[in-house]
């Protein structure tokens, strides 16, 4: 099973934040009429575009070498993420809960205001930008109406007891942890997933050490000292599927295959090193993780009574799962 994002934390912010607060969403009319191109997606009378993932990843990959097999997952997750946005669109029209006309109105002449004091017109600057009026009256229309949703919820109460449930995530706490890299060839991870369940295995019935695997099988240039990488925190150095897979194992236990940009890894929680943290310290992180969760929420109701298919323009994951349809 595929599990989590392939990116580093400023990445994963970007794709699973900003992407919430910041990319603007295209209904099919104005998609169809401005020709968005090859649809990769259509969750009912909606759709996800082929540029518009490939957009995404510009944005978060940059100039960053990235292996094929990586490339298909994150092409996926940023479909998925994509599509998950249209679906709370829909549920907050849905709920009413949507930006009014007016309120869409006046974002755009505060906009022509912020931009006319710079010398420049709004046909300019969307220029500049590569978008139109109609996509950026729709970014207003997400934020506005996402923003408002999220606000009634960041309470002292719920970032509290947010704390609470997942504070191994928050309170600072460190692994120390060694892994298992093998590399991914061609375009399909699955031979990679495979044998690395397979040595999962023998390192969990005791036939093989953790230690010994990675020093014969290990692409990583830990493999040399048994795979130990060292102490990690929750969001630095690794990728967040590492991270995540990481934190959610107790002393001693191996994790389930996880995909990173680098390749399939098995993880070994060595050590951990409780942290000291308040929920105080760290309400920034909390209403980030607070905003994921109601994004979800939001979209898995939604979701519920929603009609998606895929065109296989790009790779997609199995409904319901982080694997990768053949």
């Amino acid at each position: 099973m595929i599990a989590g994002s392939c990116l580093r934390r400023s990445d994963r912010v970007a794709i699973a934040v900003a992407m919430l607060y910041v990319a603007a969403y295209s209904s099919p009319q104005s998609s169809r009429a401005e020709g968005s191109g090859e649809i990769a997606a259509s969750i009912d009378n909606d759709f996800v575009y082929v540029s518009e993932v490939e957009r995404e990843l510009v944005r978060v990959v940059n100039d960053r070498p990235i292996e094929p097999a990586a490339k298909r997952v994150l092409q996926a997750q940023t479909l998925q993420q994509l599509i998950d946005r249209r679906l709370v669109v829909h549920w907050l029209q849905s709920k009413r809960q949507g930006a009014s006309k007016g309120e869409v109105d006046l974002s755009i002449q505060r906009l022509q205001k912020r931009l006319a004091q710079r010398d420049k017109t709004l046909a300019n600057h969307l220029a500049e930008l590569k978008t139109t009026e109609e996509e950026t009256r729709r970014l207003f229309e997400w934020q506005i109406g996402w923003q408002r949703f999220t606000a009634r919820y960041m309470t002292d109460e719920n970032l509290q007891k947010f704390f609470e449930q997942h504070r191994r995530d928050f309170d600072g706490t460190k692994i120390h942890v060694a892994h298992i890299l093998l590399k991914t060839e061609g375009e399909d991870p699955q031979s990679a997933l495979e044998k690395a369940s397979e040595l999962r295995k023998q390192i969990v019935s005791g036939e093989l050490t953790f230690a010994a695997v990675a020093m014969d099988h290990s692409a990583a240039p830990t493999g040399a000292k048994g795979g130990d990488i060292g102490l990690i925190s929750r969001r630095e150095p690794m990728p967040e599927s590492f991270s995540k897979a990481a934190f959610a194992l107790a002393e001693g236990k191996v994790s389930e295959p996880v995909v990173s940009a680098f390749g399939v890894h098995l993880i070994r929680c060595l050590e951990i090193e409780p942290g000291q943290r308040g929920w105080e310290n760290v309400r920034e992180e909390l209403s980030e993780a607070i905003t994921r969760y109601l994004f979800t929420w939001a979209a898995d109701r939604q979701r519920a009574n929603a009609k998606i298919e895929f065109t296989g323009a790009l790779p997609h994951f199995r409904p319901g799962t982080d694997e990768l349809e053949e």
